[in-house]
């Protein structure tokens, strides 16, 4: 009689535990969704967005004092190839607005509050609920050929695309990587193969990773 009260008890507590416990992950699951493979994360539930500005892609330069001249270079040579990289990806996307710097500066001539005065102000000149931005912190050459590399390709972006009317961030998406060979990482077989087991630029690098990210953006599709 004892031992079957206190399996009762126990069977009792398991069970507030574990309501407790799927009550914690679905207000988890509510607030966020994160694809640690991808590098992003979308804010859930998914809010539909009739019209999405895409901004040129900016770089770190002016977060990081320790980037030398040579460095700040190369990001803005990074920089202006994500923003043709973008511009192409999108093009045919009914939904986006893709801007030239010169089109920014024009519809929001005096800035203030940062991006998140640009956003606004944007939003309000275009009718337009969704801001997506790039930046570039990192965008270094390969050294060597395509079969011989002494240091490989490097770089690392990230993109996040912003509700207008709340500022709030809708998705994100990092991207870092430096080319491994396969024999250094075994497991990475299938994107080895696809290079053709080549070293392979850093453009070519910083342009597949970012087609990646915007074919995982749910406001894109």
């Amino acid at each position: 009689m004892i031992i079957y009260i206190k399996g009762e008890f126990v069977k009792k507590i398991f069970s507030t535990i574990l309501v407790s416990g799927c009550a914690l992950l679905w207000l988890s699951a509510c607030s966020s969704y994160s694809d640690k493979g991808s590098g992003a994360e979308v804010r859930v539930p998914i809010e539909p967005l009739t019209c999405i500005v895409v901004l040129p892609a900016s770089t770190s330069v002016d977060k990081d004092d320790t980037i030398t001249f040579s460095d700040a270079r190369d990001l803005e040579k990074g920089a202006d190839l994500a923003t043709m990289t973008m511009s192409r990806e999108l093009a045919d996307n009914p939904k986006v607005r893709i801007l030239t710097s010169d089109q920014v500066s024009i519809l929001v001539p005096e800035i203030s509050g940062g991006i998140s005065g640009t956003i606004a102000g944007l939003g309000k000149r275009l009718n337009c609920d969704g801001v997506l931005t790039a930046t570039v912190s990192r965008f270094k050459q390969r050294d060597g050929g395509e079969y011989a590399s002494d240091s490989p390709a490097s770089a690392t972006f990230s993109m996040v695309l912003r509700h207008v009317s709340t500022g709030s961030i809708l998705w994100s998406a990092d991207f870092k990587e430096t080319q491994e060979s396969f024999l250094s990482n075994i497991f990475s077989f299938d994107k080895a193969q696809t290079r053709g087991f080549k070293w392979i630029s850093v453009e070519d690098l910083l342009e597949q990773g970012i087609k990646e990210r915007l074919a995982d953006c749910p406001y894109l599709n």
